[in-house]
């Protein structure tokens, strides 16, 4: 009896080994960037690996989270454009490139750059969620949040941030549904705005994605709507 509960014990541990394996596996297989985002992204200058864009002594500061399983190079855009446009912006490379496992992933970033005033933090899908649970940790800190197809960790009615929410009509992640029903969680006043034609990988610059409905928009063409929502918010 000792020695069949041995090799079930033995089974079952290898059972755990294959699947954290996997699942680190899995991690790992990411969304790479075109060539047309790696041309923004040899704007940033890299920090700890992080991509940081304009001035770090500005007056705003965005801190944005990339997606599940995208590489942050995918969204180097965003931050040549609005430095372009005197904010500060900063794109982690997440623990496990998975925002939920790395929710802290701001926190080194606001100490290192004590001149920014205002401070909003965002994300693309799974990464907004995780800027969420920082935000409403760090409400002191944190003017806002943006979110770019996602939706918060937590209820944020009671808190005091700003919120933007911009979604895409023909997402086949983040969907209208999901998007109307985040409603209920954040404060009254916050702005939502529907790109319409949008999809959920057109967020960032890295090609189609599982799961996700076809746009006629390009890439660009959404993030410049998107990119011209946040400045108007700001």
């Amino acid at each position: 009896m000792k020695k069949k509960l041995k090799w079930i014990g033995l089974g079952l541990v290898g059972l755990i080994l294959v699947a954290v394996i996997g699942f680190l596996v899995w991690t790992q297989l990411t969304y790479g960037p075109t060539d047309e985002a790696l041309g923004y992204a040899a704007e940033a200058t890299e920090v700890d690996n992080r991509l940081e864009f304009g001035d770090p002594d500005s007056e705003v500061g965005i801190i944005l989270y990339p997606g599940a399983k995208v590489e942050k190079e995918a969204y180097a855009y965003y931050g040549s454009r609005l430095a372009e446009e005197g904010v500060f912006v900063a794109i982690p490379s997440l623990r496990l490139n998975l925002g939920i496992a790395d929710i802290d992933a701001a926190e080194t970033i606001i100490a290192a750059h004590p001149g920014i005033q205002r401070w909003i933090v965002g994300g693309h899908s799974l990464g907004g969620s995780a800027a969420s649970g920082f935000a409403l940790e760090n409400e002191s800190r944190v003017e806002g949040v943006i979110f770019l197809a996602s939706y918060p960790i937590s209820s944020m009615v009671e808190s005091e941030l700003r919120v933007l929410s911009i979604s895409g009509e023909v997402d086949g992640l983040a969907t209208q549904t999901d998007i109307e029903a985040s409603r209920e969680n954040v404060p009254d006043d916050a702005v939502f705005y529907e790109i319409v034609d949008g999809n959920h990988a057109n967020f960032g610059m890295y090609g189609p994605q599982d799961g996700d409905n076809d746009s006629p928009l390009s890439a660009k063409e959404q993030l410049d709507e998107t990119i011209e929502q946040i400045l108007n918010w700001l």
